[in-house]
């Protein structure tokens, strides 16, 4: 008499198989009328995985088979046997930790050769046999039909931190004792991770995977091109290619501790093409660099610098940049250290949309000689904020000291030039920095304003800077700048530069001015005419983007000067700047007949801090204000100020206006 039914149930608690482990788990028996049991698992909080930081963590997982129906030949035992418990149209479940969930269908099938196992969802199928008599996997074939990555993102943050994953993907791939093979696309990708350093956007990719297991060996040959999408990756900004890019990476491991890329390139059609191999060593639980080789790179600058070099530029305040030539490049690297290098730049040119600078066609040669690294460098000219230096030539080597100049660097300047007697560059991380004598010929300060579109003003710039120091973006000029116009002298020392050519550049400085001839200065400047020397200094200057924000400025006039006048334009003007009342005066009374005036001394003093200035004059007057000018003889003129607080902007544009 057959037996109609019974029920098993067993319950546990913490538990563990294998890589798999469980915090609670149900199983559920229920012997039937057919000879094929039906039966249920459930299992909650579960981990998978021999590393707790790179196991795969589920909240629920269940397999339910339920009991086939007898009359159904699709359900038929392909391998003829009734006896085993099997699962087939079973259903298979899971929720993640965060809430995605996922079902498939499974049908789990064996015999005492062979297991077999079908799993099905909407946009996955996997199907393989296992091989109880050799113990090895037969064939597993998995196929995604526009699977949503998204649901990867639990499994993959375990060995990358990602934040964000989206896209659908594509692909069949064959695993069997053999190997891998397989073909794969994706579409509309995007991922950010690691606090928004690494991202991409509407990602286009496609490719191939092929791998082969040797006894200890392992290969693996992948193939990527990529049609569409940006990526980031730190500051390298990588825009969406005009053409499809071309990836291919071939890798074998021969063992645990040595891994070797055979071959590795990367083409950009008609932009750039690389071509390499290396070594990898794992010691002290850390993956080095034994041997690479760089066989082949090749890079039209116009189009690869936008790519791969503007993002970088632009970290560092050079934006949009643009540049031309042809960049290529052969290097080898032995036991760790550098065994061959070569790389030449072509037609080099480089632009700055801001004119804070300009590269004329430039070549470069690098190469490795006996006695080590060489720099041949040949340059058409160059453009620094305007002024124009002419063609020159850089020799240059490495050396225990670093990089070292090994012949003076002359720079022409109009009719002077830019002298760099010693260079060395040191690129140790506690002492990186560029070291250097250098020094400035004479040469015409007429031929300077002019070029640079100032006052023209004759006289003559030149300057010694010996040892002057640039070390993270911070430019240390030791000596001074000596400079020789009107008649006098002003000298710039305590000179440092942040951020020269960058961002948001400043200036530190110290100013001495003597004896500036000031009929020259004033005619120069279109201010009104004023006779006799004039003296003074700017202390603690500071600049912002090359504007003043920081002073304690004072010039005046030498009593010591036989003939000191001064024209009633500059009495104007010198009115505005302290709120005087010298050209209102001029213009209501019988002094408007007198072409000048005769003065005993005149001076101003500024200290500026945010944005105001507090003004002073040569000596206090009775009414509370103070003397800009103090007359003497006749006719006589005194300009008294009255305004101590003054905006800077506003001073700026008086300023402007009285020259203009």
């Amino acid at each position: 008499m057959p037996v109609h039914g019974s029920e098993l149930i067993i319950e546990s608690g913490p538990g563990r198989a294998g890589p798999l482990v469980w915090q609670t788990a149900k199983l559920r028996y229920r012997p039937a009328s057919s000879q094929r049991p039906g039966w249920a698992v459930s299992l909650s909080d579960v981990r998978l995985g021999k590393d707790s930081d790179q196991e795969v963590r589920l909240s629920r997982l269940s397999i339910n088979c339920p009991l086939p129906s007898s009359s159904d030949p699709s359900r038929e035992n392909p391998f003829n046997v009734s006896t085993a418990p099997e699962c087939q149209a079973g259903d298979f479940r899971w929720e993640t930790p965060a809430g995605q969930a996922g079902r498939a269908e499974i049908d789990l099938v064996h015999d005492s050769e062979r297991v077999r196992i079908d799993l099905e969802s909407d946009a996955i199928s996997l199907s393989g046999e296992w091989s109880l008599r050799d113990k090895e996997l037969d064939h597993l074939v998995l196929e995604l039909a526009e699977f949503d990555v998204s649901h990867l993102l639990p499994v993959l943050e375990r060995w990358i931190e990602l934040d964000l994953l989206y896209g659908q993907i594509t692909a069949h791939l064959t695993l069997d004792a053999a190997g891998l093979e397989g073909e794969w696309q994706v579409k509309g990708g995007g991922f950010d991770g690691w606090e928004g350093q690494i991202a991409g956007d509407g990602l286009g990719l496609s490719g191939s995977i092929a791998g082969r297991v040797t006894g200890d060996q392992q290969a693996i040959d992948l193939t990527v091109t990529q049609r569409a999408g940006e990526l980031l990756v730190g500051p390298l900004y990588l825009p969406a290619p005009n053409v499809p890019i071309e990836i291919n990476l071939q890798v074998e491991r021969d063992s645990l501790d040595a891994i070797h890329i055979e071959h590795f390139s990367y083409l950009h059609p008609e932009i750039v093409r690389l071509r390499a191999e290396a070594g990898l060593q794992r010691r002290d639980d850390r993956w080095q660099l034994d041997e690479a080789e760089l066989f082949e790179l090749e890079a039209d600058l116009e189009h690869a610098w936008p790519r791969w070099v503007d993002g970088l530029a632009a970290s560092a305040g050079f934006a949009g940049l643009g540049a031309k030539g042809r960049l290529s490049a052969s290097a080898r690297l032995v036991d760790g250290e550098l065994d061959n290098l070569d790389v030449e730049l072509a037609a080099f040119e480089l632009t700055d949309p801001r004119g804070r600078f300009e590269v004329k066609p430039t070549l470069a040669h690098i190469h490795q000689g006996e006695s080590g690294i060489q720099l041949d460098l040949d340059l058409d000219g160059l453009m620094i904020y305007g002024l124009p230096f002419g063609a020159t030539r850089v020799r240059g080597a490495q050396t225990d000291r670093g990089w070292v100049l090994q012949e003076p660097l002359n720079l022409p300047l109009l009719d002077g030039a830019v002298v760099v007697d010693r260079f060395t560059f040191d690129p140790d991380e506690e002492a990186r920095g560029v070291t250097l004598d250098a020094r400035i010929e004479p040469l015409s300060l007429e031929r300077l304003t002019q070029t640079l579109g100032w006052p023209e003003f004759g006289g003559e710039l030149s300057g010694d800077f010996p040892g002057l120091e640039f070390r993270d973006k911070l430019l240390d000029v030791t000596g001074g700048i000596n400079i020789n116009a009107f008649s006098g002298q002003i000298r710039l020392s305590e000179l440092v530069i942040e951020r020269p050519l960058g961002s948001l550049p400043a200036l530190a400085a110290q100013v001495e001015i003597d004896r500036l001839d000031l009929l020259q200065l004033t005619g120069a400047f279109n201010f009104g005419r004023m006779e006799g020397d004039v003296s003074g200094w700017m202390r603690d200057l500071r600049l912002l983007d090359w504007r003043p924000v920081a002073m304690d400025s004072r010039i005046f006039t030498h009593d010591d000067v036989q003939r000191r006048r001064i024209s009633q334009r500059a009495v104007d003007n010198l009115s505005n700047l302290g709120g005087g009342l010298g050209g209102a005066l001029i213009g209501n009374t019988v002094l408007s007949v007198f072409e000048d005036f005769p003065y005993r001394r005149a001076g101003l003093a500024c200290r500026l801090s945010n944005n105001i200035c507090y003004i002073n004059g040569v000596a206090e007057h009775e009414s509370g204000g103070f003397y800009i000018v103090q007359g003497r003889g006749l006719p006589h003129l005194d300009i008294i100020g009255h305004r101590r607080l003054v905006d800077w902007p506003q001073l700026l544009e008086q300023l402007a206006s009285a020259t203009r």
